[in-house]
């Protein structure tokens, strides 16, 4: 007989529901139930982070979490760099800094493939007819984020020097203001930021994924990226050592998190909107730019070698630092060993 396929998923559900709580019956108390996170308010950071606290999933798992969260992806460096946070949810190049600086810190899991959110927005009224005419502008960006990179490849593809482009450190809010008021010629950032500075009447030039060159917008094949970038939990190495379960507890609540932004995105997207103030439409259209997992697998790993190696050239980091440096996957293997395929270490 046939099963109604409503009944087989409710029943799928039902079935995953009792495995989630025989696991957690199953798996050791935390060490440390308070603890703090540390976490960029956007949606490729924070997203997971958002959810669970607006979700209580954290609370199933023994652990009460005060979040800390912050603007940008350069403040997570100086919150671990200093000793201050040990737990953040920051990007791949915080950790490759991080490393660098001989921190004692490590990637546990991946977040999201954040690619499609970093890019390029025009100011109001500034056009640009060939990707060489970027060379002597001037863009407002943020420091301890990846997103010069598409620059440099941008300079690369169509063979323009891009140390001729001027880049102004600025705060994510305050390059959208100054953008829009003509004081640079746009933003290269990150999303809501870019989302903003459209509204205002900008122009998306370029995105990890996708490029207006001059004809139409298009998309890039996965080989030919602008940037390869991910967001990602780290954790410093002594609560590795020393409080695995509270950090597999953390892992299993964001998982969760995780499967209600990929299995029930309208009401992700309302959990979002107070946090960032947009519209339901505009944040659903950011966070599908988005590819939400926890996964440590090949697209993580080379999401760091991209980043290094360009970290490298331009001197921001004295040694390639590798995947292998980076990545702790014995937790999140613990947790789930589907979401652990990248094969550099056992």
């Amino acid at each position: 007989m046939k099963i109604p396929s409503s009944l087989s998923r409710r029943t799928l559900v039902q079935a995953g529901a009792a495995l989630a709580l025989i696991g957690r019956a199953q798996a050791a108390a935390p060490e440390q139930p308070r603890i703090e996170l540390a976490a960029v308010r956007d949606t490729q950071l924070g997203a997971q982070v958002a959810i669970a606290e607006a979700l209580g999933l954290f609370k199933p798992e023994g652990l009460e979490v005060s979040i800390h969260w912050t603007q940008s992806g350069a403040d997570i460096i100086t919150f671990m760099a200093g000793g201050a946070q040990y737990l953040a949810a920051g990007g791949t190049f915080s950790g490759i800094v991080l490393a660098s600086q001989k921190t004692p810190v490590k990637i546990i899991s991946a977040l999201a493939d954040m690619a499609g959110t970093q890019g390029l927005v025009l100011s109001p009224g500034i056009r640009v007819a060939k990707p060489a005419d970027l060379a002597g502008m001037k863009f407002a960006y943020t420091q301890g984020t990846p997103n010069t990179l598409i620059m440099a490849k941008l300079g690369q593809m169509y063979g323009f020097d891009a140390s001729k482009v001027a880049l102004v450190s600025m705060e994510p809010s305050e390059g959208v203001v100054a953008a829009a008021r003509g004081d640079v010629q746009g933003v290269l950032g990150f999303e809501p930021f870019l989302y903003r500075l459209e509204k205002l009447g900008g122009t998306l030039y370029a995105t990890g994924t996708q490029l207006d060159d001059g004809a139409a917008p298009r998309v890039l094949p996965a080989d030919g990226r602008l940037i390869y970038v991910h967001s990602a939990l780290l954790a410093a190495q002594d609560w590795i050592d020393t409080r695995p379960n509270t950090l597999k507890a953390v892992l299993r609540a964001l998982k969760a998190a995780t499967d209600v932004i990929n299995n029930d995105r309208p009401r992700a997207v309302a959990i979002m909107q107070p946090l960032l103030h947009l519209d339901g439409d505009a944040l659903s259209k950011i966070m599908q730019e988005n590819s939400y997992s926890l996964a440590i697998d090949p697209g993580l790993a080379r999401s760091i070698a991209f980043q290094s190696e360009w970290a490298v050239g331009i001197k921001r980091i004295p040694a390639p630092i590798t995947p292998e440096m980076l990545l702790e996957p014995a937790l999140l293997r613990d947790v789930d060993p589907s979401l652990v395929t990248w094969s550099g270490r056992s």
